[in-house]
């Protein structure tokens, strides 16, 4: 009789039958497409952009800064004005204001068709006895605060409080 390094057939663990090799694969390849979707969910996920952080909103602060000229933008009612200082000297302040209406109140269709758009013609308002605002006909007391032109519009039936941003 020869000698072997095999084990004896006897002795050899029972071999996987073909039921169960075939369950080994199916879960391979189950548990491997599994591994591969979460790796695709995570690097999509990775890749999404963050919401945009937005600075916060500028706010008036309670300190008046010196005049200076500029060009100023923002909602005053129901119009979007464009508030411009054109020059600034030691009695008056040169401005000119414009503006879009945003909604235009009790017009017909037949109107609707006019311009929105409105130019008010330079003119020159006095700067107060601080130096560091002015008034005009219907605005007062116009400063800059935080880099907003803030003051007081008095219209026929309200008084408005705006504050225009900087236009760069």
């Amino acid at each position: 009789m020869a000698f072997t390094n095999e084990p004896h057939p006897e002795e050899r663990p029972a071999g996987a039958s073909r039921r169960t090799h075939g369950r080994k694969i199916v879960a391979r390849k189950a548990g491997t497409a599994l591994t591969a979707l979460l790796a695709a969910v995570l690097l999509v996920s990775a890749c999404a952009p963050e919401p945009p952080q937005y600075p916060p909103a500028r706010r008036p602060l309670g300190v008046r800064e010196p005049l200076r000229t500029g060009h100023w933008r923002g909602p005053l009612d129901m119009t979007e004005i464009d508030f411009n200082i054109d020059r600034v000297s030691p009695a008056t302040v040169s401005v000119h204001v414009s503006g879009t209406v945003l909604h235009q109140a009790n017009r017909s269709l037949e109107t609707s068709s006019l311009q929105n758009y409105f130019y008010d013609r330079p003119r020159t308002c006095k700067r107060t006895a601080d130096g560091r605002s002015f008034d005009c006909t219907r605005y007062t007391d116009m400063h800059i605060d935080n880099g907003l032109l803030c003051g007081v519009y008095e219209a026929p039936s309200q008084i408005l409080h705006p504050c225009f941003e900087p236009v760069p």
